[in-house]
């Protein structure tokens, strides 16, 4: 879990539409969540004790593009890692479902 959540915010933080989000973020507590939020996509225990997707992300104008963006470097991280296509397809599909929670709050 540790080296997909490593990946995916290496790509997310050399993407220049992306990193502009992550700017005064504190990278090591948001990759703890990130962890947990992926445990519970991957079908493991709920361990996410965070705010709602809502809340963790007012105000923060994330777009159609870079919620997209950012789910193709999540693909691309898990598929780098060995992960089988038919557990991204699921992860992705999961979180695809939180597009309206997140996506221009």
């Amino acid at each position: 879990m540790s080296a997909a959540v490593d990946s995916f915010y290496e790509r997310v933080l050399a993407d220049p539409e992306l990193k502009v989000w992550f700017d005064g973020i504190e990278l090591g507590k948001l990759k703890e969540h990130q962890r947990a939020f992926l445990a519970v996509g991957l079908g493991g225990p709920e361990l996410y004790e965070g705010r709602s997707m809502r809340t963790a992300h007012r105000g923060q104008r994330i777009t159609d593009k870079a919620y997209t963006a950012a789910l193709d470097h999540l693909a691309d991280a898990l598929a780098d890692l060995g992960v089988q296509e038919a557990i991204t397809v699921h992860v992705i599909e999961r979180i695809e479902k939180l597009r309206v929670a997140i996506v221009g709050v």
